[in-house]
């Protein structure tokens, strides 16, 4: 048949035709009988099937043709059709349209013999049986094309969806960058390529040049320029060069020398120009940026490099790089904390090796470890306290952080190690100093008590105040003073109460309580305000004076003393978890520092005060320390200020910092607060990576759309065609040709459920889920068979040569895996070769191990695209329109490492490719 005669000419002939070969008897009962298509003689008149061929009794699930003959079309099919009429009503309509036209082809809905529902593609053609009219009733069901069809409707759909948000993200993303122009941070300027005279200009393009928007348009380039720039040449002259290399294509970035007006200052900018798509007209757009600010941040981003390397090289908290098997990098502290004298002692080895066999816990160190690393990949972190040992076996307890970070292309722990023997032991004080609190205040002869701001209720109480009051504990708790009648003068109550609010505290205020005895007493009262779980609260500390005041005379001084010490020591200063220092303005040493400060630093409080914080070594940069103390000279406050301090213990933290300036004995002095935030900043960081890996996800997700959109494209449409080819000329075709187009269908079915294969495969593979079974099999016979496999699925386009050299025949492996990989690669070699090229497959044993070898002389692989060839979706730059989904190789290399193998490529452009896969499948040789 020739393919090229239109179906205009097939359609005019065919009437003549038909009635030729209707003629000659026994070619059409041949025809009639042996078609692979229903063909069933149709009576108009009666309007009932008086003949059929064997396929139509196949296609209605009959046993015999007498099931079929002198049937009405309705009663093989369901009530109605899918236009909605009745099948009894539809059957008549067709008569007259193919009486009409001569044929006529349409989509019927039949009901088989077993009950079974299927459509079906029907050619009702009018033919002359003597005086009797037939119709020749040819069908096909067309089951699996309609279930083919929903399926690209929905795949269409799917697409016009997601070309509908991409244009309205498009249209939205065209608003924003109108507003970027208008409202960017850098001139930007459009002009004339051909005269250079601007045509539109942003606000900053007018204040750089120093002109008014309506002037603008008046300029060139040369007009706000020097007339030489930096390298000698005229700036007119130059601008022309660079707006030509424009014009023709190019993106020219240099730097200019702008002269602003009217002063004629020299401006010294960034410009890069770029030609608009135009009809008619030679548009250049210009963006202008001030290079001043970039270049300041450039030196400031290699002083920070050097920074960062210094501190990791002079940290005194060890870092440790390692992935799953061995340590990658250390820093000196890490050498230094783990008892060891040089990194090359903890380079490539195990982590596990510098630990006990168990931790303080009982708990296995190799169990722990591996839960430890198994947390740090699935949440990104971790943190424990762990026991190491130095090489003489001292045990170092440490606290540990791992982090999940990238490195040279690849997942690996940094872990941040922290000798934790001080911090122990400070612990251990800590416990002890707050047991040391809890006597003292019970055992206070001080009547000592917590009250709520709010209303006044106590909330606790110790002996004194319980014992003296004359009430028990629990009736005392929760109620308020003025419930006991306790307050001499209710209005000394009210005038606490209200400077507690107001000021914020009390100091040594004469008062006058009586118990529930009726004693009435002289009461020296101090008071604080607190916070108990966010909850202002008032410290209070009252002390009887009534004898004192008997002898107030011979205790004046001392009572002067008193004062002067409650005022500068308070409970809450001490008790405050924040750091609070006060230095003296003048020289800059601590005077005072509580707990949680002195505790932080890591030495004796005696140290750290009448030492300035240069003498601590506690700010981390010196000049921020200057920044610091000269704004509060300035303005005598910080507020909220972050700064990078360094404790005793080498430990770096990052701070919030604020400061107050105070007098203190009529001398200045700085009242300083500081919040440890490091453990906020390390979540902020964890956050920020979290989102770059769902941003690297969902690009994945989209790659993977992207084939599968683009790749089955083509073979669908091949099968489509060739399914068309011979619906339509089937009876015209020769054999030769219909198995041409019967193979093209396969080829490319066998081309998709490739690609499907493929993709399940990695899938399974990711998920876990694709199990290893190796078993004992003939490689030798193997590796034939797949050879053969691929010849016949590329239709012999190259010649393989095959060689097996001393290869026993009996080697352990997965074959199924092994599968993937050889005919991944072979048809790789094959596809990117010219045809009728050789590709050599060698497989050869060393030791325990198969090496194969797959040589090819294609068009090779670029040294770029080598770095990236196991990603999944990546293929080559220089593959043209040779289809493939870019996982052919992933899935070579996942395979391999199931088999506890290799796989290395050796490529370059237009010379070839060889790939080396090496597996251990043999045993070990005896």
């Amino acid at each position: 048949m020739n393919p090229l005669i239109s179906t205009r000419d097939r359609d005019e002939r065919t009437g003549a035709e038909d009635v030729s070969m209707f003629d000659n008897g026994d070619m059409f009962q041949k025809l009639f009988e042996r078609s692979a298509d229903a063909i069933f003689l149709f009576d108009p008149a009666r309007e009932v099937f008086v003949d059929c061929n064997q396929a139509a009794v196949e296609m209605m699930r009959a046993t015999s043709k007498e099931q079929l003959l002198l049937q009405h079309p309705a009663e093989l099919s369901p009530e109605f059709q899918p236009d909605g009429k009745t099948s009894r009503d539809k059957t008549p309509e067709v008569i007259t349209i193919a009486l009409a036209k001569g044929s006529h082809r349409f989509e019927w809905t039949a009901r088989g013999m077993d009950g079974s529902v299927f459509p079906l593609e029907v050619l009702l053609t009018p033919i002359q049986n003597g005086e009797q009219p037939l119709m020749a009733t040819v069908c096909r069901e067309i089951t699996e094309r309609k279930r083919a069809e929903r399926q690209i409707l929905e795949l269409n759909a799917s697409l016009e969806q997601r070309v509908n948000e991409r244009t309205a993200a498009l249209k939205s993303s065209e608003a924003r960058l109108r507003a970027v122009v208008e409202h960017a941070p850098e001139a930007i300027v459009v002009f004339d390529g051909n005269t250079g005279r601007f045509l539109f200009g942003n606000e900053h393009a007018c204040r750089l040049y120093g002109v008014p928007m309506e002037r603008l348009t008046e300029l060139t380039p040369a007009d706000v320029s020097p007339e030489f720039q930096a390298d000698g040449r005229r700036s007119s002259e130059l601008a022309r060069e660079l707006m030509d290399e424009a014009l023709a294509g190019g993106t020219p970035v240099f730097e200019w020398l702008h002269r602003q007006q009217p002063d004629g200052r020299l401006i010294s900018t960034e410009v890069r120009l770029l030609r608009l798509p135009a009809e008619g007209q030679n548009l250049i757009r210009a963006s202008i940026i001030d290079n001043t600010d970039r270049k300041r941040a450039e030196r400031a981003l290699r002083e920070s490099e050097a920074k960062f390397r210094a501190l990791f090289e002079g940290a005194s908290q060890g870092v440790v790089l390692h992935d799953e098997s061995k340590v990658l990098q250390v820093n000196p502290a890490a050498v230094r904390i783990l008892g060891r004298r040089f990194a090359h002692e903890m380079l490539g080895k195990h982590p596990g090796e510098f630990s006990p066999p168990f931790q303080s816990n009982g708990e296995s160190s190799d169990a722990l470890a591996r839960k430890h690393i198994d947390e740090c990949m699935t949440k990104g972190s971790a943190r424990f306290d762990w026991l190491a040992c130095a090489p003489n076996g001292r045990e170092i307890p440490m606290e540990v952080m791992l982090t999940r970070i990238e490195w040279s292309g690849r997942q690996v722990i940094q872990a941040f190690i922290t000798d934790i023997t001080d911090r122990t032991h400070a612990q251990a004080a800590l416990t002890e100093s707050e047991t040391r609190f809890s006597v003292a205040f019970q055992a206070s002869p001080f009547f000592i008590s917590i009250l709520r701001m709010s209303d006044g209720a106590y909330v606790l109480a110790n002996d004194a105040f319980v014992n003296w009051l004359g009430y028990p504990r629990e009736e005392v708790i929760g109620r308020s003073s003025a419930e006991f009648g306790m307050w001499e003068n209710p209005d000394e109550r009210t005038s606490a109460l209200k400077n507690m609010r107001q000021v914020g505290s009390i100091r040594q205020r004469e008062v006058h309580w009586r118990n529930r005895r009726g004693e009435l007493l002289t009461i020296l009262l101090s008071a604080e305000t607190i916070k108990l779980k966010d909850t202002p609260h008032i410290l209070s500390f009252a002390q009887d004076i009534t004898q004192r005041k008997r002898a107030e005379e011979e205790l004046r001084a001392s009572a002067a003393q008193l004062r002067e010490s409650e005022a500068r020591f308070s409970t809450a200063f001490q008790a405050s978890p924040i750091f609070i220092g006060i230095l003296c303005t003048s020289d800059g040493k601590f005077v005072l520092a509580n707990d949680a400060l002195v505790n932080w630093l890591g030495c004796p409080r005696e140290e750290a005060l009448g030492q300035t914080c240069a003498a601590l070594g506690l700010w981390e940069n010196v000049a921020d320390r200057a920044l610091v103390w000269e704004e509060l000279g300035a303005i005598g406050r910080i507020r909220q200020k972050e700064c990078r301090w360094r404790n005793r213990r080498g430990e770096l933290f990052t701070i919030l910092l604020s400061a107050d300036t105070i007098t203190l004995g009529h001398t200045p002095h700085v009242l300083l607060l500081a919040l440890d935030i490091t453990q906020r900043k390390q979540a902020e960081v964890e956050i920020l990576k979290t989102l770059a890996r769902e941003k690297e996800l969902s690009q994945l997700k989209s790659n993977f759309v992207s084939m599968v959109s683009h790749e089955f494209r083509t073979p669908l449409g091949i099968i489509q065609s060739s399914a068309e080819l011979l619906r339509e000329f089937h009876k015209k075709m020769q054999p030769g040709e219909r198995d041409e187009q019967l193979e093209s269908i396969a080829r490319n079915t066998r081309r998709m459920a490739g690609m499907m294969e493929g993709v399940l495969v990695l899938s399974r593979l990711d998920a876990g889920k694709l199990d290893f079974h190796p078993a004992a099999f003939d490689l030798n016979l193997f590796c034939r068979r797949v050879v053969d496999e691929v010849l016949s699925a590329t239709n012999r386009r190259c010649l393989i040569e095959i060689a097996v050299n001393s290869v026993p025949t009996k080697a352990q492996a997965d074959e199924q895996l092994l599968g993937h990989i050889f005919t991944n690669l072979l048809s790789n070699a094959v596809k990117y070769s010219e045809p009728r090229a050789t590709v050599h497959f060698t497989v050869e044993r060393d030791g325990q191990d198969a090496v194969c070898v797959i040589r090819d002389q294609g068009i090779g692989i670029s040294v770029a695209d080598q770095q990236q060839l196991f990603k999944a979706f990546n293929r080559g730059s220089n593959v043209g329109t040779r289809p493939g989904t870019g996982l052919g190789l992933l899935l070579v290399k996942r395979c391999t490492e199931l088999h506890g193998g290799w796989v290395k490529v050796d490529s370059k452009v237009g010379e070839g490719t060889t790939v080396m896969v090496r597996l251990p499948v043999f045993p070990k040789e005896s």
